[in-house]
């Protein structure tokens, strides 16, 4: 998240709005290939994983060496693809065709890069099964950084669009290559041979797999769609203003999902014990912290959003369009934040098919509205698009679907949230009536703003909880915290 927001500005700034632009089309073509793992990725780790754990090295080898087969083919697929999309379907990614030489360039070397990554697709099950998470984020941790500084180095002196793909081959190259490594070298018993491919195999992995890809399918148009759409009916530079709004929901998304994602484990325990009281208690004090997040973020991009784009990329920045966008694309974005307790308990009760059922009705329907408003409305019908299908999906459909499996009392929790969101609305009134200039703040400004904004909205939150939750709060979160401050 660091890195990105210091270096979006500078990759702008260096490379101006239409090439950065052709750069997230290019991107967002590239990151469809994925889909040519055909969810094999999760099928191969959860199998290689159990083998792993259950002392099973026979099983484990047939497993690992007929996805490495299978993934070096689809390898030489992804790198056919790409050829054939440079050599024809380079030019209609552009406005015009100044630069059409460096796309098939840039569209060949990322393809040809994602192809020789695929064959250690085939390894991820080893990590999963020795838990060794922490070395594969030191990899792509080290990468983003090395990118990072080589691509300043190089664009500061310079170089283009290609150097930064070239950049990017030769880290990924190097980082697979440690990845796979040391994977191989935890698991002893790995042995490469022709034997252990077999048919029955890939017929286990395949039925498997066959759902993780449709929901992976369905995920990716959810998240490419609209930047699709935008390139076809609009252009390059007007698609830059967009992704900006795109990054900043994502950051925030991904800072609180890290947050409070671990609901999941906590509603299987309940439920197999029988616990449905405590199921439901724990469901309700999910949604409320959830919400009590979004809507602090949500009012701090309100307030402070406008300002912050402004200083983070220059005001001749297209920051209105920006900011419009970001406002409704966070709408959208946070009802599905709000609603993660929701899936996570579909999970636990096995009725994860029908979160699946919402979520492609919910891309299906944003196919549909993107068609008809990115034509008249640009950028902000695209966010419109993305975010009125996701409100209705997981703050209607799923509570209501939801309150018919096990009976949540969601009359007391909605009366509890309204009164939430009335008194964090007028609080969010009070702060730009008080200081109205909030279009044009410093940098300090900004820092003291957020602090006297997430506090005073932290406060309101208090709202949302009964007297057991708060006390959850207290014991569970404040003192804790407190208690490590005071031991360091």
């Amino acid at each position: 998240m660091a890195i990105g927001i210091l270096m979006m500005p500078f990759l702008i700034n260096t490379l101006g709005q239409e090439l950065y632009g052709l750069w997230i089309v290019i991107g967002s073509i590239v990151g469809t290939y994925y889909l040519l793992d055909l969810g094999f990725n999760q099928a191969v780790t959860r199998y290689v994983s159990k083998y792993i754990h259950q002392n099973n090295p026979e099983a484990a080898n047939r497993i690992i060496n007929t996805a490495l087969i299978i993934y070096s083919v689809l390898g030489i697929v992804v790198l056919v693809i790409s050829i054939v999309a440079a050599q024809y379907g380079a030019e209609k990614l552009m406005d015009n065709t100044d630069n059409l030489d460096v796309v098939k360039m840039i569209l060949i070397v990322t393809g040809l890069s994602l192809a020789i990554e695929f064959p250690a697709k085939a390894f991820p099950g080893i990590l999963s099964a020795y838990m060794r998470y922490d070395f594969i984020a030191l990899v792509k941790l080290g990468k983003s950084v090395l990118d990072a500084v080589l691509i300043y180095l190089f664009l500061s002196n310079g170089y283009g669009l290609v150097a930064m793909a070239l950049i990017m081959m030769i880290t990924g190259l190097v980082s697979t290559a440690i990845y796979v490594r040391f994977t191989t070298s935890l698991f002893k018993e790995l042995e490469f041979r022709k034997s252990s491919i077999d048919a029955a195999t890939l017929k286990d992995v395949f039925h498997f797999s066959k759902w993780v890809f449709l929901l992976d399918i369905n995920t990716m148009l959810r998240n490419k769609m609209d930047i699709w759409f935008i390139a076809f009916y609009q252009f390059s530079g007007i698609l830059t203003a967009y992704y900006v709004a795109v990054r900043l929901v994502e950051y925030a998304i991904t800072f609180l999902t890290q947050a409070t994602g671990f609901s999941g484990p906590i509603f299987t325990e309940y439920y197999a014990k029988g616990a449905h009281q405590e199921l439901k208690s724990s469901i309700s004090f999910f949604i409320k912290v959830n919400l009590l997040l979004a809507v602090t973020f949500y009012v701090g991009f309100l307030l402070l959003g406008y300002s912050f784009i402004k200083l983070w990329m220059g005001a001749s920045f297209q920051v209105e369009d920006t900011f419009i966008c970001l406002l409704i694309l966070a709408v959208g974005r946070f009802s599905v934040y709000c609603a993660a307790p929701f899936q996570s308990l579909l999970l636990t009760l096995n009725k994860h098919n029908v979160g699946s059922v919402i979520s492609l009705m919910e891309t299906a329907i944003i196919g549909v509205l993107l068609t008809v408003l990115v034509p008249k409305f640009g950028i902000i019908g695209a966010s419109i698009s993305i975010s009125a299908p996701l409100v209705v999906g997981r703050l209607l459909i799923t509570p209501l679907y939801i309150q018919s499996l096990i009976n949540i009392d969601l009359q007391h929790l909605i009366c509890r949230i309204t009164i939430f969101l009335a008194v964090a609305a007028l609080f969010a009134f009070s702060l730009h009536w008080v200081m109205p200039d909030w279009r044009s703040l410093s940098i300090w400004q900004l820092v003291m703003s957020a602090s006297i904004l997430s506090v005073g909205q932290l406060i309101i939150g208090f709202l949302l909880f009964n007297s057991s939750e708060r006390l959850v709060i207290k014991d569970k979160i404040i003192d804790r915290v407190f208690k490590k401050l005071l031991r360091n």
